[in-house]
C-alpha cells in the first residue's frame, strides 16, 4: 500500500506549521474594530488549520495530546502552565486575573468553531459561540465588569465577549509560543547527552590518572633496587 502523502511531498508553498504561521501573521494585520468579514474569514479560518497542522506535525512531543484535550474538550487546564507564559501582552484577556489558558482555549475553539460554520453552514450543536454582533449585549455583572466598550465586533463564548482583536492577539501569541515550545527538546536533549559524555570523560580521566600514579608507584621502586 502506498504511504498517503502530504504537504511535505505535494505544495504550493505552505509546508509547516511555520509557513502557515506566516500566513496567520498576514492574515491579523487585516484584523480590526471594522474589519471586512472576508478578512475574518481568512484568519478564523487559517488559525483553525494551523491547529489542525500542530496536532498532525507535533505528535511526537507531548503538547499535541495536551492541545487536543484541552481544545477538543474544553479542559484548558490539560495544556502545560508554561503555555500561559506565551500570552505576552495581557491587555487582551477580557478578564486578566483568570488562568490566561482558559482564554486560549476560547480563542482558540471561537475560531475553530467559526471555521467549521463557516464550511458546512451549520453551527455544531455543540458550539458554545452564541454570538457575533456590532455592540455586546451585557446580561449580568460579569460582563458588565469584563466586556470592552470599544466599538467592533464582538463574539460571545461561554458568556464571555471577547472583540475580534482579542481573539486575534490570544491566537497569534499563543501559536508564536507553541512553535517556539517545540523547538525547545532538541536542546534539551543535547543537554541530556552531554551529560553522560562527561561523566564518560571523567572516569577515563580517573582511570589515566590512575594508571599514571601506578606507573610512578613502579619507578620509585626500581630506583630503590637500584641504589
Amino acid at each position: 500500500m502506498a504511504k498517503q502523502k502530504n504537504l511535505s511531498h505535494i505544495s504550493y508553498g505552505l509546508e509547516t506549521p511555520r509557513d502557515l504561521l506566516g500566513k496567520l501573521l498576514h492574515d491579523a494585520e487585516k484584523i480590526n474594530c471594522s474589519s471586512h468579514r472576508y478578512d475574518l474569514f481568512n484568519f478564523f479560518v487559517t488559525a483553525a488549520v494551523l491547529y489542525e497542522w500542530c496536532q498532525q506535525c507535533f505528535r511526537q512531543y507531548p503538547i499535541s495530546k495536551q492541545l487536543t484535550k484541552a481544545v477538543g474538550q474544553s479542559l484548558y487546564e490539560s495544556l502545560p502552565h508554561k503555555a500561559s507564559e506565551w500570552i505576552k501582552d495581557y491587555s487582551c484577556l477580557p478578564n486578566s486575573g483568570q488562568d490566561a489558558r482558559r482564554h486560549i482555549v476560547h480563542a482558540l475553539r471561537i475560531c475553530i468553531e467559526t471555521a467549521n460554520a463557516s464550511k458546512h453552514y451549520h453551527w455544531l450543536r455543540s458550539s458554545q459561540v452564541s454570538s457575533i454582533e456590532d455592540q455586546p449585549v451585557v446580561k449580568d455583572w460579569y460582563q458588565y465588569f469584563f466586556t470592552a466598550v470599544d466599538e467592533g465586533i464582538y463574539i460571545e463564548y461561554a458568556n464571555q465577549y471577547y472583540t475580534v482583536e482579542q481573539v486575534r492577539d490570544i491566537v497569534v501569541q499563543f501559536f508564536e509560543g507553541l512553535l517556539e515550545y517545540v523547538s525547545c527538546p532538541l536542546t534539551i536533549t543535547v543537554k541530556a547527552t552531554a551529560a553522560p559524555l562527561r561523566l564518560r570523560f571523567h572516569f577515563a580521566a580517573a582511570r589515566a590518572v590512575g594508571s599514571i600514579t601506578a606507573l610512578s608507584d613502579q619507578r620509585r621502586e626500581r630506583a630503590k633496587l637500584i641504589q
